[in-house]
Parts: structure tokens; sequence; C-alpha cells
């Protein structure tokens, strides 16, 4: 584990260092100011750029119809983006209480704060069966240990997993947006059941 975060951590600052216009230094509040790369319960926070964050809403074709679950919430970007650039409503699970705190500040300081809730809790703990979309930037353990969870939600919800794929599961989509190498997984009329 204490590999893959450091793997992730130095491919990260690598990505953030080409890129670092879209993550500013004042990333944070009177609060709270979180760190690139601050350990959490099992991942470090990395955030996704914008531009990235349009490719996965878009390509999990978003709408005002959607309830998108974001695990592992971060500062909150995937979920304030998906209501408001989407009108969808959002759910954001952060374990670190906190990041949500900070993430549900960012989500009313963006006027959002009426689609967007941010859940301090336990991915593995909280319930996010209704969702019709779910985002995740996870390592991939934590994406395999999601799977039984996945497969018991309803057919049609919609998966998107930013950086790492789920396992053996193919990817209905796959995109190369520029920063990272992004895989999309859409599941349809329980397509992956096949494959467990």
């Amino acid at each position: 584990m204490k590999f893959l975060k450091s793997w992730l951590l130095l491919i990260g600052l690598s990505l953030s260092i080409s890129s670092f216009a879209q993550f500013p230094a004042d990333v944070g509040d009177d609060k709270y100011q979180p760190r690139l790369g601050q350990e959490g319960k099992d991942v470090i926070w990395m955030p996704t750029s914008n531009e990235l964050i349009a490719q996965m809403l878009k390509t999990a074709k978003v709408s005002p119809n959607d309830l998108v679950y974001d695990l592992g919430a971060g500062d909150g970007r995937i979920a304030i983006a998906a209501a408001k650039d989407f009108g969808a409503r959002t759910v954001g699970i952060e374990f670190n209480p906190d990041m949500a705190a900070f993430a549900q500040r960012n989500a009313n300081r963006a006027g959002v704060g009426d689609r967007v809730r941010i859940i301090n809790g336990d991915i593995f703990k909280e319930d996010f069966s209704k969702a019709t979309v779910v985002t995740m930037y996870l390592l991939p353990d934590l994406n395999l240990r999601l799977r039984p969870i996945i497969l018991a939600m309803k057919p049609g919800t919609r998966v998107v997993s930013h950086a790492f794929t789920m396992g053996d599961w193919e990817a209905d989509k796959e995109i190369d947006a520029g920063l990272l190498r992004t895989n999309y997984s859409m599941q349809t009329a329980g397509a992956w059941r096949d494959g467990v």
C-alpha cells in the first residue's frame, strides 16, 4: 500500500508541475489548508484537473436527472462541477472530516450548496446505491474492493474511474485526456456480471 501511495504521489506531483496553473497555490480557506499529496485513510489527496472533470462528467452523460456520488470527494471539485455545470444533484463521500467540511464550504461558495452534500464517511460503509453516476479517483485495490458494491447497484448506473481500472472489467470507453490515462466504465444492464 505504501508503494502505491508513493507511486501515485510521484505521478501526481509530476502532473501538477506540468499543469501548475490548474491547481492554485492558495487552495484552502481560513479554516483548512489541504496539502497536495497529503495522506488520507487509503489514498493521498491529488486533485483532478477541471479539464479532466469535464471529460469524466461528459463521458458519463451527466444530466439534471442524475444523482452523482463522488467517492473520495476531496475538496469537492467533482461534485461541484456535476452540480454547477451539469445541473445534477451530488453527494461526495470524504473520510477526512476537515476535508469534508472544506468541500461543503467550497460547494456553498460556488453557489451549489443546495445541490451538493458532502458526507464525512467511509466509502465502504456509506450507502450510495441510489446513485445513477459514481465517480472515483482511487487506487486499484480500492476499485477492486468496490466491485461487489457496484455489482449490486441497479443496471444502468454509470461508473467513471479516473486513472485506474476496475480490474478485469472492460471499460465501455477509455479516453486519454492529455494529463493521465483515464478509464471510464459504464455499467449497462448487468454487463459486468458476466465477467466477475
